[in-house]
């Protein structure tokens, strides 16, 4: 298996040790965490943190979203899946283009999960993969593969659900008041 690289989606407050356990779970494959060691990015503003995020998004070939009790309630989760699923042209001098990313669905064992409507479209189009906690030992290389080979089907991504926080737009209203300013 080639080296992947990995951005872990999850609702902070209530799944961080769940992603503690996977990141110990996972010494040993040939993968890159791409995921915040710093788990704390609450002292930054939503500006730094989507920045932030969008590059190691970008850096990614793999979103793998942590499916507890609290996630399907996150408007930042939501965003980071519905970046992953577009396409980017980066400005600049090399115009880079990044493709949709690959997408699991890690469930957590919780009592009552809660699925983001935009990752349940993703799994019931057959673009996401689903995989159960229990399953990471035996199964987990099995779905970063699987996720990778979606991505050569983006025609199967749905893309009728619009994220609730938009990250960009601010980023856009700032930088056009900075050109715009004197």
């Amino acid at each position: 298996m080639t080296k992947r690289n990995l951005f872990f989606s999850y609702h902070h407050r209530s799944d961080v040790s769940y992603l503690l356990d996977l990141r110990k779970k996972l010494v040993g494959y040939k993968v890159s965490d791409y995921g915040f060691k710093e788990l704390d990015l609450g002292e930054e503003s939503k500006y730094r943190i989507s920045r932030r995020i969008q590059y190691r998004i970008w850096s990614s070939s793999v979103v793998v979203v942590l499916v507890g009790e609290r996630t399907g309630n996150s408007a930042w989760v939501e965003w980071e899946i519905g970046y992953a699923l577009r396409s980017i042209r980066a400005k600049g001098p090399q115009k880079r283009i990044f493709n949709p990313k690959g997408l699991i669905a890690l469930l957590l064992p919780t009592e009552n999960p809660t699925m983001p409507k935009i990752l349940q479209d993703q799994i019931d189009s057959g673009y996401a993969v689903t995989l159960e906690w229990n399953d990471v030992d035996k199964k987990f290389s099995e779905a970063i593969e699987q996720a990778i080979e979606n991505r050569g089907n983006v025609g199967l991504i749905n893309h009728t659900i619009k994220p609730k926080i938009h990250p960009q737009g601010f980023l856009n209203r700032v930088f056009y008041f900075l050109l715009n300013k004197g």
